[in-house]
């Protein structure tokens, strides 16, 4: 019996039909892939106003970079899923490096909540009069929809060779479902907090300072 030939291209090469088949399965798996990765920041936009402060003559307070376990420092949203596996989020990712993320929103609560101070992410020179040093331990989501923040905050003088204050920090926020953009938000949240313990520290010791002198 006579075999049908198989189809041709246009260049007029015989295309067998099993390589037919396969070409149009993998183009009907890219067309049913789904949208790309939503991607979240940390933290809330500064309020757009039209106005013009002075930085001369107020303290200085420099923010060191966030220090964040090297498996937690990347744009993947990492989900805990128990004690020694993490995987990343399919559907959402950070717009930056988490490190980088924490430091730029601590710095901006730090900034809402010491409107008398300067707070700088590098390094301003002789100018600064406190240092603010963060290590993180943990922080992210569980499977659950927790959200978990273990750090340690020192404020240090400007030399870093005396520490002012500190504290050790456990947060912990119910996102109540592992949608991303919740834990950012609850994300969000826990950096505020940590921002509330640092700022105090900073007025308790300017307070003291104050006091000294007067």
């Amino acid at each position: 019996m006579t075999s049908m030939p198989g189809p041709r291209n246009p260049t007029g090469l015989r295309v067998d039909m099993a390589t037919v088949l396969a070409i149009g399965l993998v183009l009907a798996g890219c067309s049913s892939a789904g949208p790309p990765p939503a991607t979240y920041v940390l933290g809330s936009s500064p309020p757009a106003i039209a106005s013009t402060e002075p930085l001369t003559g107020r303290p200085v307070i420099e923010l060191k970079r966030v220090l964040v376990p090297d498996y937690l420092d990347v744009s993947d949203i990492m989900v805990r899923q128990s004690a020694n596996l993490v995987a990343p989020s399919p559907a959402g990712r950070w717009g930056e490096r988490l490190s980088v993320g924490i430091t730029r929103a601590l710095a901006l609560d730090l900034s809402r909540r010491l409107p008398g101070f300067v707070v700088a992410t590098t390094s301003p020179g002789d100018s600064s009069k406190f240092q603010v040093l963060v290590d993180v331990e943990d922080f992210g989501p569980r499977a659950d929809g927790t959200v978990v923040l273990l750090a340690r905050w020192r404020l240090v003088d400007a030399a870093g060779r005396r520490t002012l204050a500190g504290q050790q920090v456990s947060l912990t926020d119910r996102a109540g479902v592992t949608d991303d953009a919740a834990i950012a938000a609850a994300m969000t949240r826990e950096v505020d907090d940590l921002a509330s313990g640092v700022a105090a520290g900073v007025r308790r010791e300017t307070s003291s300072v104050r006091r000294a002198g007067a």
